[in-house]
């Protein structure tokens, strides 16, 4: 896959670590909607969408930049399920529910973006739908903001200074999910091309 960027996109030269683990241990449900929250260029909300095509994935991002490079970006990889809106975490999203919510989140942005992500993830999430973010070792605040919003969190990933956590809606039956790993072949050793405009 490639992916195009540009100045004022986090990470804008290379995919960034974070991603890669979370690309490498993220699960996945078999069909239904993903909410790829803070997209960038749209890396984890269109490999979500190549790899699984029976998903619907929207992706959003309050960087309009971002949002266009994303638009960009799923042409370029001819991805015919997924779109990218702009929409300052869930002001966009009015009455829309999914599956799966999934993010790297800008842990620059402090607690005041995190927070509410976390807490707005519980009333855009069907019933047996998940969170799943992941975080630079150490961040025990928001892995503990998640457990007190949702009354559970799992540490799904443990790799090179970053941890991977999921909480469950747990207001009706559990969606069924499978670990990506073996549909992936290994995604953080394939080459990855990133083009910077």
């Amino acid at each position: 896959m490639e992916f195009a960027s540009s100045s004022g996109i986090f990470s804008k030269d290379r995919i960034d670590l974070g991603t890669l683990v979370l690309l490498e241990s993220m699960v996945l449900p078999d069909e239904g909607v993903v909410l790829d929250m803070g997209c960038g260029c749209g890396v984890i909300g269109i490999t979500i969408a190549k790899i699984r095509p029976r998903l619907r994935v929207t992706m959003v991002d309050v960087n309009p930049t971002a949002v266009k490079l994303a638009k960009e970006n799923i042409d370029t990889n001819d991805v015919q399920n997924a779109e990218a809106i702009h929409s300052d975490l869930y002001s966009g999203l009015e009455g829309r529910r999914f599956d799966l919510i999934i993010s790297n989140p800008p842990l620059a942005a402090g607690y005041k973006v995190i927070f509410p992500l976390i807490e707005g993830a519980k009333s855009h999430l069907k019933k047996g739908g998940c969170l799943q973010l992941v975080l630079r070792k150490g961040v025990n605040a928001i892995s503990k903001k998640m457990n007190e919003t949702f009354g559970n969190v799992e540490l799904v990933s443990r790799k090179s200074g970053y941890k991977v956590f999921r909480s469950l809606n747990q207001n009706g039956k559990r969606q069924s999910l499978s670990a990506t790993n073996r549909y992936m072949g290994g995604y953080g050793k394939q080459e990855q091309k990133q083009k910077t405009k």
